[in-house]
């Protein structure tokens, strides 16, 4: 194995937690996970009262349409990567990685990396 998906792997073994079985048994159920993830860090990234109004704040910033948009609030449909990649640089690098790894803090996401 070269060393570039020996890395990749290692990073998604340390965002799944041990829980690398159940990653790669059920697919949907990481689909669904990933979805629910983004939708948080959608509504985090443009806050709103309603999905109606995150919508709105969103479609302009991302280029996306608002029903896109809502789509993916509903879970219902996946991002492209740089819709990922633009929510996260308005989040932040570290409140992204609450997010992505289950409301950790930064100090515990700090103290995990160190303890590798």
């Amino acid at each position: 194995m070269s060393s570039l998906p020996r890395v990749l792997w290692s990073g998604v073994k340390f965002l799944l937690n041990g829980h690398e079985k159940s990653f790669t048994m059920n697919r949907v159920e990481a689909r669904d996970i990933s979805r629910r993830r983004f939708a948080g860090a959608i509504q985090e990234a443009f806050p709103g009262h309603s999905d109606a109004e995150v919508a709105r704040r969103a479609a302009p910033v991302l280029g996306r349409s608002e029903r896109q948009i809502k789509n993916w609030l509903d879970c219902t449909s996946s991002p492209a990567i740089e819709d990922v990649y633009t929510v996260c640089a308005i989040l932040g690098v570290w409140r992204t990685m609450e997010i992505l790894t289950k409301d950790q803090t930064r100090n515990d996401i700090l103290g995990r990396i160190s303890q590798r």
